[in-house]
């Protein structure tokens, strides 16, 4: 696998020739910045275009906490600690020519702890083009709207887990109401999950972040919604990419 190691970590994504070339692993280790980033080999072999994409976001994000860090380490060289950056994508799904990617994302600059979320991508396998959720819906607002209430249960669910007390059930779910909107699942961080039916999708997750719905010490939370729950309205030609019941991805961070 190829890599790009400290003093290098920058490739020009346009010049390589070969997916070959695209590095797996980038690394940066310097006073400033410490930053890992690794790409699952399935991503390369679908579609070079997706390797692409996410290298050069990788870069991005390297390049402007380097930016960051060096300016803060010269203004302030006593209380200044190295900057920490992580990402690891993985391939969590795929069905037709679809395919559904996860990213864990951990960032330090300096304070108290670090924060981390876990981001989706959905891709074309074929073109490597990007995909948002709104695309295999036939009226994307009205088809989420008309399951809310599914992601509301859910959250509510995964906060009474958290907290071992059912009793605030109803609470949880009504604060979900509050805060979650069709319109904030439609633009917030998707990924399809994998079904107990081979070649299918489950269903989708919907990522939040610490602190998107609750305190930092809650944690993330990644919130499924089974496919039976908004097959009604999905386009004709997505719905049979989507069958069974959703099962469980093993995440970082959880």
């Amino acid at each position: 696998a190829a890599n790009a190691e400290a003093g290098s970590a920058t490739v020009d994504v346009a010049s390589i020739a070969s997916v070959d070339d695209l590095p797996r692993e980038i690394i940066v280790d310097e006073a400033y910045l410490k930053a890992e980033v690794t790409i699952d080999e399935a991503v390369f072999e679908k579609a070079p275009a997706i390797g692409m994409d996410l290298v050069e976001n990788a870069q991005i994000r390297i390049e402007a906490m380097s930016t960051d860090a060096q300016a803060y380490q010269q203004a302030d060289p006593e209380y200044f600690r190295p900057y920490g950056l992580r990402i690891k994508w993985t391939v969590v799904a795929e069905a037709g020519n679809l395919v559904s990617l996860e990213g864990f994302h951990f960032t330090f600059t300096g304070g108290a702890h670090g924060n981390y979320f876990t981001d989706g991508r959905l891709y074309n396998g074929v073109t490597g083009e990007p995909m948002r959720l709104s695309t295999f819906f036939r009226e994307p607002q009205a088809a989420i709207q008309a399951h809310m209430e599914t992601v509301w249960q859910e959250i509510a669910r995964l906060k009474v887990s958290r907290a071992g007390d059912v009793s605030q059930l109803e609470r949880f779910h009504d604060e979900a109401m509050e805060l979650i909107s069709a319109d904030m699942v439609l633009a917030g961080e998707v990924s399809f999950v994998p079904s107990n039916k081979p070649g299918k999708f489950g269903g989708y997750v919907v990522h939040f972040a610490p602190y998107d719905i609750g305190s930092y010490a809650e944690g993330a939370y990644h919130v499924t919604i089974p496919q039976a729950a908004f097959r009604t309205g999905l386009k004709q030609q997505y719905l049979a990419l989507f069958d069974g019941e959703p099962v469980e991805v093993e995440r970082l961070g959880d």
